[in-house]
């Protein structure tokens, strides 16, 4: 007789509702704690981000800003703020070469949301050592070590040769390199005349209304310059190392950056560069001469004082933006946006009082 064996149904039981109700609202209870552990540290993670974009912008921005504002009116050759510039450009812009001496113009609430705007003027940048000039209209020789080409010179850009007593401004009309030295040409077809000149006795002359000058015969210091040396250079014949130099300017301002934003800009020489945004306004102050506390652009420009600051307050205000941060990771606890500002103090290394 065949027995078949007993199946244990008991044995077999699967949950019951009960125990799976519970097992799922432990399991709920456990992925929400976990969910909100994640979300709380994206959170975290977010608004930590939002806060470091802004101290790396106020990085960058302060340390470029802080640069150009050092380095003002900067040159190796005269103090410009003291004796005038002899330009021999045949249409020179009137609003850079008038501002170029004392190096900083600002304005006050030009900028977005009322923010201040500052120009910054040096030729401290590219210098080239002048070799050889013996005649008025002869090209500019100047070395060029690296041997790479032009050096970024070019035809038509403006430049501004000097030494320690004179300084002229004029419009490069070619360029050629040979080996490491660059002859630099300035003839009529870009200049008022073929000669370089300069001002006599410091007199303010239209430009071209200066007397022809030498500024390197290429011979060793104290070696006496010939009959036609002097001949040639009416207006004298410089005595010290000659440099020519690309002055250039560098305007800081706030403006629209096209994403439902303001951001910091940089024009130099007409490039227009964002160095940060996220900023809702800059104010500038200027500390003029001695006088105590810094006072605003519109009462320097009141005084003619520009030449005279020597010191220059610059406050800058970043928000934290969006970006690919979402709406919540860039703003604090009391739901306002993110916010910082940064104050600095910058004096100008070319204008102070030596005693």
């Amino acid at each position: 007789m065949t027995h078949s064996q007993r199946q244990n149904f008991h044995a077999q039981r699967g949950f019951t509702l009960i125990e799976l109700m519970v097992a799922l609202v432990l399991g709920l209870l456990v992925i929400g704690a976990a969910g909100g552990i994640f979300l709380q540290n994206r959170r975290v993670y977010g608004s930590t981000e939002a806060v470091n974009r802004i101290q790396e912008n106020q990085r960058s921005a302060f340390e470029l800003l802080t640069r150009d504002i050092r380095e003002v009116a900067g040159n190796p050759c005269v103090k410009f703020s003291d004796m005038p510039i002899g330009m021999l450009i045949k249409v020179p812009d009137a609003t850079f070469w008038s501002r170029f001496p004392a190096g900083v113009f600002g304005a006050d609430g030009t900028g977005a949301s009322g923010s201040d705007a500052v120009t910054l003027y040096s030729g401290s940048g590219r210098i080239f050592n002048v070799s050889l000039q013996k005649k008025p209209t002869d090209p500019i020789t100047v070395v060029n070590p690296a041997g790479t080409g032009t050096a970024g010179l070019a035809p038509g850009q403006p430049l501004l040769i000097c030494d320690a007593d004179h300084a002229t401004a004029f419009t490069a009309t070619s360029i050629t390199p040979s080996g490491t030295t660059i002859a630099i040409a300035h003839d009529s077809t870009g200049n008022c005349d073929s000669n370089l000149q300069v001002l006599p006795n410091g007199k303010a002359l239209p430009p071209c209304g200066g007397v022809p000058y030498c500024f390197s015969l290429g011979v060793k210091p104290g070696t006496p310059p010939t009959a036609t040396d002097t001949t040639n250079c009416p207006a004298g014949i410089s005595l010290g190392p000659s440099y020519v130099l690309v002055p250039s300017d560098a305007q800081w301002t706030v403006e629209a950056n096209g994403r439902n934003g303001n951001s910091l800009y940089r024009t130099s020489l007409g490039n227009r560069s964002e160095i940060a945004e996220g900023v809702t306004s800059m104010t500038i102050g200027y500390k003029i001469s001695q006088a105590g506390g810094y006072v605003n652009a519109a009462t320097v420009a009141a005084a003619n004082a520009w030449s005279q600051v020597l010191a220059v307050h610059v406050s800058v205000t970043f928000q934290a933006a969006q970006g690919a941060l979402t709406q919540g990771d860039t703003r604090g606890t009391d739901n306002t946006v993110l916010t910082r500002t940064l104050d600095d103090y910058i004096a100008l290394r070319n204008h102070q009082i030596i005693q």
